[in-house]
Order: structure tokens, then C-alpha cells, then sequence
């Protein structure tokens, strides 16, 4: 189990010790050796917990929280019509921060696509400029409006990302909200 400036990166059975001992489920030593078949999959029930809790937690908890990686080298983009669309690599939950080279500042509010501000942005004359670019973010696909023509270049994709299956990476501030998880799931 490593705890490094207070991110825990865990495995899959460190993450399940971590549960049984939070959720007072450890069973206690007493030197033999009890078996038996007509009970619950306690570790299969606890797994699937965790991966509902740790999903839930990358798609809502601070993203400070959480594993952000700058992923601006693996997103292909084109342009079309002034609009730069990228599509967003497989192991990003959610955008925390964008930015084209030509921007003067990075976007870190993204816009739904069913919004007002989503829909100003399609009309050339109402899209923010390059001192107030804009990003409307379809969850597979972002659309950048207000680039200065040219080959845009992107030079900034902060993402909360999915760590490799069987892993986990978070805060150690998340451990509080395993107990509440635990009681609104059972």
C-alpha cells in the first residue's frame, strides 16, 4: 500500500484490506482455521462496492482528489468550420482543464451541450474569441470554438483519468465517504 503526499495507489486486494478494515469487517486472529460454504461472497460484494464507490467518485469528487494526467498528445483533432474538434482518449472521466496554443487562457467550466451558452457559441458571431475561448463537451467529443485559424495546436488536456484496471489512485481525503458508500448502498 503506498501513501505518497497523501494519494493512496493501490491494488485490488489492498483496496479490499483497506474496505474490511474501514468497514470493521477484518476477521479477527485466533490461530485455526474455520470454513464454510453457506454464506455470503463477502469479497465479491465488497468488490463490486468498490468499483460503484470508485466510479462515482471519478465522475463527482474534487478533481484534485483524484489522478489527473495531461493527455494533450493523444488527442487526435481536426477543424471544421472554425470549430476544433478533438476526440477524447479512453481513459479520461472528465476534462478538468483545455487549452489551444493560440488561447490566452485555459477553459476549466465546460459547457452541456443542451445549454444557452453551448448554443451562442455555434453562431460565429456570438462564440467567445481567443481572450474568452469556450468548450462544449459532448463526454466522447469536445468541440473548441473561438480558434484563430491556422493549424490549431492543443496545447493543454488536464483529465481526471481511469488508472489501469485492477488499480486505484486517490486522496486519502476519500476515505471518509467509504463508510456513508458502504451504508447507502446496503
Amino acid at each position: 500500500m503506498e501513501n505518497i503526499n497523501q494519494f493512496y495507489n493501490l491494488t485490488e486486494s489492498e483496496m479490499l484490506d483497506l474496505w474490511k478494515q474501514i468497514l470493521h469487517l477484518e476477521t479477527p486472529r485466533r490461530d485455526c482455521t474455520v470454513e464454510w460454504d453457506d454464506g455470503i461472497d463477502l469479497d465479491a460484494l465488497l468488490l463490486t462496492h468498490i468499483k460503484q464507490w470508485y466510479a462515482h467518485q471519478l465522475n463527482t469528487a474534487p478533481a484534485k482528489l483524484l489522478p489527473i494526467e495531461d493527455l494533450a498528445s493523444q488527442v487526435p483533432i481536426n477543424t471544421r468550420n472554425g470549430i476544433v474538434v478533438a476526440t477524447v482518449p479512453e481513459q479520461s472521466v472528465r476534462p478538468v482543464e483545455w487549452k489551444l496554443a493560440e488561447w490566452q487562457r485555459s477553459v476549466t467550466e465546460f459547457l452541456d451541450p443542451c445549454s444557452h451558452e453551448a448554443m451562442l457559441q455555434l453562431n460565429e458571431w456570438t462564440r467567445g474569441g481567443a481572450s474568452d475561448p469556450a468548450i462544449i463537451d459532448y463526454g466522447f467529443q469536445m468541440l473548441m470554438m473561438s480558434t484563430a485559424g491556422g493549424s490549431p495546436q492543443l496545447e493543454r488536456d488536464r483529465c481526471v483519468v481511469r488508472p489501469a484496471a485492477g488499480t486505484y489512485r486517490f486522496h486519502s481525503e476519500l476515505l471518509s465517504t467509504i463508510p456513508q458508500w458502504d451504508s447507502a448502498t446496503s
